[in-house]
């Protein structure tokens, strides 16, 4: 593991094997670098060089209050990025408001990105992720969540459940991550339009995000969609179709439709 300085912030990434670089982002609160590392960080780094970071707030990087907007997590990308890769082109394959920030970076920097895997993009967050934090209100909510929606099972220690509740308390509820998420503005129809970059929309048959993925096909210039038999959570509910979708992709970066 390596800490990266972004604008003061200490995120830590890790770069697995060896060849053409390819970052991946996971998706918010919930995620971090072990969201990829087994299902596709893993068995991509077998030919790729696989580059992972914990965003601000998750994981291991730095807890921090402000920053959670798509802006200021597309340079915290750019940082991470230029560390390991320098300015040459990259492959950039994000889930859920991951694929978000791979989609802004994109957007800011299209002569950086190779191919772009966007993974159940929830477009916009406004729809599709804010009221679902909006309702996690309080310490009680918070406990409600994590029983019905983490830990369903009942499989986590009561000592990995309380770390697990002090730190999203922390990220809900003493960070501007709710009021960012409510802020984020899905892209002008005309700057996706204008996206020459080939893209693989990667979404679930039953995801509330689903409709997102036809309007980003109908879009996008250059893009490819791939439907699986699961919901928002791919890379845990399908992690092998999606491994194999997303070697497919950018072993070509041709767009095919599925």
């Amino acid at each position: 593991m390596e800490c990266i300085d972004a604008a003061g912030v200490r995120l830590s990434a890790q770069v697995l094997g060896v060849g053409t670089p390819v970052a991946l982002l996971h998706g918010l609160v919930f995620g971090n670098i072990a969201s990829w590392y087994f299902p596709v960080a893993l068995p991509l780094s077998a030919s790729r060089r696989v580059i992972v970071y914990d965003q601000r707030g998750h994981g291991d990087s730095d807890m921090v209050a402000q920053g959670y907007d798509l802006v200021t997590q597309a340079n915290d990308l750019r940082c991470v990025l230029e560390h390991f890769n320098g300015e040459e082109k990259i492959d950039l394959v994000g889930h859920s408001v991951g694929a978000l920030i791979a989609l802004q970076f994109a957007l800011e920097y299209p002569e950086r990105v190779g191919r772009l895997v966007l993974v159940d993009a929830p477009l916009p967050a406004t729809q599709h992720v804010a009221p679902s934090l909006n309702a996690v209100s309080t310490r009680e909510e918070l406990d409600r969540f994590v029983d019905t929606q983490l830990d369903a099972a009942g499989t986590l220690s009561p000592r990995r459940r309380e770390r697990l509740c002090q730190r999203l308390g922390r990220l809900l509820f003493e960070s501007s991550l709710i009021k960012d998420v409510n802020a984020m503005r899905a892209p002008a129809l005309v700057e996706l339009a204008a996206l020459k970059v080939p893209v693989l929309l990667i979404y679930g048959e039953h995801s509330p995000c689903r409709e997102a993925g036809e309007l980003l096909m109908q879009v996008l210039p250059q893009a490819s969609l791939l439907q699986l038999d699961c919901g928002h959570y791919i890379p845990q509910e399908a992690p092998v179709p999606l491994l194999a979708g997303i070697e497919r992709f950018l072993a070509t970066g041709g767009v095919h439709h599925v």
